[in-house]
């Protein structure tokens, strides 16, 4: 798997698409790339304007009638209700700004989105292609495509061999830039981009060899969290490390994706809770006074040792090897979000 996550621009029409909170299983999928650290998703303030603008509208369509003293006319004459004309135009600047900061939570949060802002691009830059019909304004090109072309500028200053780009788009504004450039491409499916990463989905029957063999995982876990430090949910201000894992009971594969031309490799990503040893030293609070002017418990001393617990769910990305279906192994395991300890030790481990 690559250390270089391939970096990838998700058109505004992609994203609404999605729907609001970018709730379809697109998105997650999405998520879930950016998280194991294939892809690194570019966007711009320009992109999350508008589909910040397209929810706003879709929002204020849908409360259209109570903006207009039609209804509330009605309302009173036939049923003595008083329904307020709310003003339009300030339901569109209250919506527009909900969503603003939604979107940007969602693309910063959630999808780690670098955002690039248009302002960095020269407009002469864009009016030169503008005046020699290169870029985005070619013959079949809209007429408005300004917008779109400095998107693109701001997406594309720094493509390189070493840096290519994915653009992933449901219209073809980008597609004769896309051509004229060596290094990006252009998409308009989940699936292509897949393809364009290299690789494709797998199936159910594939996913259920792997979480038949959680004991594949042990050695892979331990060589990727063994020295991790982690939190003691149980124990306030305890240093504990993780000294390897003991045992892995189950495992949940989310996903796995085989990888183009290579018949037997995978790419898979995965949840456990593995049962591991630490070591751990802690503030020995049951022999701790009390301070009563500041009103805080102070510990005299300290205990240490080891003790096998039970770690939080985490995520995790793999390589698999499976042949004639049979798993031969379980390789480069990268653990992406190593949580806090469910519970460190029971209260005579440390007293």
């Amino acid at each position: 798997m690559s250390h270089h996550p391939k970096h990838v621009f998700v058109d505004a029409n992609v994203w609404i698409g999605m729907g609001q909170g970018f709730k379809k299983a697109e998105a997650s999928t999405l998520e879930e790339l950016v998280e194991h650290g294939l892809i690194k998703i570019l966007s711009t303030d320009l992109t999350i304007s508008e589909v910040t603008k397209h929810f706003r509208n879709s929002d204020v369509e849908r409360l259209e009638p109570l903006t207009k003293g039609e209804l509330s006319k009605a309302a009173k004459q036939l049923m003595g209700i008083d329904i307020p004309v709310l003003d339009r135009e300030a339901l569109r600047s209250t919506f527009f700004a909900r969503h603003k900061k939604l979107v940007s939570l969602q693309m910063i949060t959630r999808m780690k989105a670098e955002i690039r802002s248009i302002d960095s691009v020269k407009p002469n830059h864009v009016l030169s292609q503008y005046t020699d019909g290169t870029g985005l304004f070619g013959a079949s090109a809209k007429k408005n495509q300004f917008p779109d072309a400095f998107v693109f500028a701001a997406i594309s200053s720094d493509v390189s061999a070493e840096k290519p780009l994915i653009i992933w788009s449901l219209d073809g504004d980008f597609t004769q830039a896309c051509e004229q450039h060596p290094h990006i491409a252009q998409v308009k499916t989940m699936p292509k981009l897949l393809n364009a990463l290299g690789i494709e989905p797998e199936g159910e029957s594939m996913i259920q060899l792997l979480e038949q063999r959680p004991d594949l995982f042990e050695v892979p876990l331990e060589d990727a969290i063994i020295g991790e430090s982690v939190e003691a949910r149980d124990v306030d201000d305890a240093d504990v490390e993780v000294l390897g894992i003991e045992r892995v009971r189950a495992v949940t594969v989310t996903s796995l994706y085989r990888v183009n031309g290579e018949a037997d490799q995978y790419i898979g990503f995965g949840r456990c809770e593995p049962e591991a040893l630490v070591h751990f030293t802690a503030p020995d609070w049951d022999t701790a006074i009390y301070d009563s002017e500041d009103k805080v418990r102070i510990p005299l001393e300290s205990v240490e040792g080891e003790v096998e617990v039970e770690l939080d769910e985490f995520g995790f990305s793999f390589l698999a090897i499976i042949k004639d279906n049979q798993v031969e192994s379980v390789q480069n395991l990268q653990v992406s979000d190593l949580s806090v300890l469910s519970t460190m030790m029971a209260s005579e481990d440390y007293r």
